[in-house]
């Protein structure tokens, strides 16, 4: 390669250097400042309205301060310019009237003259850009309004961290009730969770408390509730479960059991559907029932006569709690006294699926009970 070109390339190159230099001076932190300046807009709405505490301001402005330097730092190393568009920046920046841009042109075949011309043109060139005088036609300066308004910037971003903000009581509040809504969600999906694998439930059963949960949880996971929509979600759910609870109790029917099965426990054939009825346990006295039933063709004939007389106590003790149960065991009572043991088998089969439903009802109560409190404890 020419000497001549070669220097005159270096000079090009190296007035590009200093261009990027003066353009970095100017743009980024123009960049900082339009990062500031949206710190400052936040900070302003901040005290507006309940967005962001002082901390969160602080952390926000300097974010979007580094954010802005960043990108305009770089934009300015994305751009990229060839040795030709270098040149005519030369030529209108130093007043070369474009030598460097024809000498450029002519070197890489663009233009194309008579070899002495050309090298009469870059002597030419070569000389002129000896005699540029790089600080005075490009000089590098510093904004001086830029960086007063990044310092007021950086002054107000500072006043609104260090100030006192007049949001501050009602961004705790929001964020309290925002935290107690996200802790609710949680309970909410953990009581689904706990209803859907309760092995007690009938599939039925599950539907019914889940319906009031999934609704209220719908609402909550809408967003945009005020303290006192969530309390009423909550609130709407709680009464639902409650009537279901009421709806399914079996408490009367337990509670009259103590009594109740006191007969039975006193007949060595029956007395673990006693017991069981005794205990309260719907579900085991079921299953004893089942047993008895099954167990009554080895009975004999004295203890047939003495199971009817103490399942008829019994029934007459349930009749005004529980209606079916209560005839159930009397139909059973009747058919032993008749000597139908098939019959008596049939009877307190039914009685035993009385009683499981009672249990599973009694368990549903219970859950929808538990339910209603965990929804209580939430609302509050």
């Amino acid at each position: 390669m020419n000497q001549d070109y070669q220097r005159l390339t270096d000079k090009i190159r190296q007035w590009h250097g200093r261009r990027r230099l003066r353009d970095g001076l100017i743009w980024v932190p123009r960049g900082l400042l339009a990062g500031l300046l949206i710190g400052v807009m936040v900070a302003t709405a901040a005290r507006v309205r309940p967005l962001l505490d002082n901390n969160e301001v602080g952390y926000v402005a300097i974010g979007l301060g580094l954010a802005g330097l960043l990108i305009s730092a770089i934009a300015l190393l994305l751009q990229r310019y060839s040795l030709a568009q270098q040149a005519r920046f030369a030529d209108r920046q130093f007043g070369l009237q474009e030598r460097a841009a024809t000498a450029v042109e002519i070197q890489n075949g663009t233009l194309s003259i008579p070899p002495a011309l050309a090298e009469q043109q870059l002597a030419d060139t070569v000389t002129a850009v000896q005699r540029v005088d790089v600080k005075a036609g490009l000089p590098l300066q510093i904004n001086r309004r830029d960086w007063l308004m990044i310092v007021a910037a950086a002054v107000m971003v500072g006043a609104a961290v260090l100030l006192p903000n007049p949001q501050a009581n009602a961004l705790k509040k929001n964020r309290a009730i925002e935290q107690a809504i996200e802790a609710q969600i949680e309970a909410l999906e953990a009581l689904q969770e706990e209803i859907q694998q309760n092995p007690d439930l009938t599939d039925e059963q599950q539907e019914q408390l889940l319906k009031p949960v999934a609704d209220a949880l719908q609402q909550i996971e809408a967003g945009n509730l005020s303290q006192e929509e969530a309390v009423a979600a909550l609130s709407e759910a709680e009464a639902e479960l409650k009537e279901l609870s009421g709806n399914l109790s079996a408490e009367d029917l337990r509670r009259r059991l103590e009594d109740a099965g006191q007969p039975l426990t006193d007949n060595a054939a029956s007395q673990s559907l006693g017991q069981a009825l005794q205990n309260g346990n719907l579900a085991q006295a079921g299953a004893a029932a089942a047993q008895l039933a099954d167990e009554l063709p080895t009975l004999s004939q004295e203890e047939l006569s003495q199971l009817a007389q103490d399942l008829a106590e019994t029934a007459a003790s349930l009749q005004d709690v529980d209606a079916e149960l209560a005839q159930q065991l009397a139909e059973a009572a009747q058919a032993l006294q008749n000597g139908d043991v098939a019959a008596a088998q049939q009877a307190l089969r039914n009685a035993a699926g009385t009683l499981q439903q009672r249990a599973q009802e009694t368990a549903a109560s219970q859950q929808a009970q538990s339910a209603a409190g965990q929804l209580n404890q939430g609302r509050q």
